[in-house]
């Protein structure tokens, strides 16, 4: 009987529970050891897990083979850090780090060590996105991108609404280009403040020029009437959009009228994002193969954001 993997997981909020309700959907893998806070309040994982409240204890043990970092962001450089000198392969919850020194360090340290990293950027393992590319195939004659995401809220004293929400959609248009920007403008479309001046509420619009003059359009923010996840994707003569929030399927608009697009063989939508980039990952535990692709675009993503913030504070 082939082992089970054993991973440890390193925060239990909102998203280390979608990846305990994940894990146990799939086969030959299991949670080792859980770093929390509060332990005596976590009554409903004693009874199944070991837990800890030293982050230390999961990175460091040898009972561990990966790692999952679902902490707030200001703690991801220095868990993940010590993961990677540690040869732990990790899964970090976006953005990676809250700036581009630290997320260039972690990619060093990746090399170096050859450890594996991915940054849930979550849409990029959604089965619905993974079959526009399949589908598309040649994006050489792409003229332009436009996405809308955000919410109302959520509203963070300790990150602002363009680190919540714009690693997704620059995720996207990285992946998309597989190249850099050459020029990146933004400007606050929408601000407004609480009482006490505390939290962040904000929406943005960001313009990001590629060669061969393809533009991105990306607007996002915390202050929107609904939730919203919209990225298309505009060719001369048509357009496919990508929906998951509206739509089961992804869309093809040629002269306004809009008709969804049927499945192709080997698709299955059945399978969550999350599941998706945990199969990824456990593969990668298992063949050993090391790969860079996935960190090179998400330290690109904060070097991105990071800029984007510095002409937000002087504007």
């Amino acid at each position: 009987m082939t082992k089970a993997i054993r991973l440890g997981l390193i925060g239990c909020g909102k998203w280390g529970a979608n990846y305990l309700k994940t894990i146990e959907k799939i086969d030959g893998v299991e949670i080792g050891l859980i770093a929390c806070k509060s332990i005596d309040k976590k009554r409903n994982l004693k009874n199944d897990y070991y837990l800890t409240d030293n982050w230390h204890d999961v990175v460091n043990s040898s009972n561990i083979d990966g790692i999952i970092i679902a902490t707030p962001p200001n703690m991801h450089y220095k868990i993940a850090s010590e993961a990677i000198k540690n040869g732990k392969p990790t899964i970090v919850e976006k953005p990676l780090t809250l700036n581009a020194k630290e997320a260039n360090n972690l990619f060093s340290l990746s090399l170096v060590n050859r450890v594996n990293v991915r940054v849930n950027h979550v849409y990029l393992y959604h089965p619905m996105y993974r079959f526009l590319k399949k589908y598309i195939g040649n994006f050489d004659n792409l003229k332009s991108i436009y996405t809308l995401s955000g919410n109302y809220g959520p509203f963070r004293d300790n990150i602002s609404s363009l680190w919540d929400w714009a690693p997704h959609d620059i995720a996207m248009c990285l992946d998309i280009l597989g190249e850099m920007p050459i020029k990146i403008n933004a400007k606050f479309s929408k601000q407004a403040f609480d009482e006490d001046k505390k939290y962040d509420m904000s929406n943005i619009s960001m313009h990001l020029r590629f060669n061969n003059d393809v533009d991105a359009y990306i607007n996002t923010g915390n202050i929107m009437e609904c939730k919203k996840r919209y990225f298309k994707l505009n060719f001369e003569k048509n357009a496919y959009i990508f929906d998951p929030i509206s739509s089961f399927y992804i869309q093809e608009e040629v002269n306004s009228k809009i008709k969804e697009i049927k499945l192709l063989d080997g698709f299955d939508f059945k399978e969550s994002p999350l599941e998706i980039l945990l199969k990824v990952f456990l593969k990668e535990i298992t063949s050993r193969k090391f790969q860079v692709e996935d960190l090179k675009l998400s330290k690109n993503v904060i070097k991105i954001i990071e800029s984007i913030d510095d002409k937000l504070r002087i504007n």
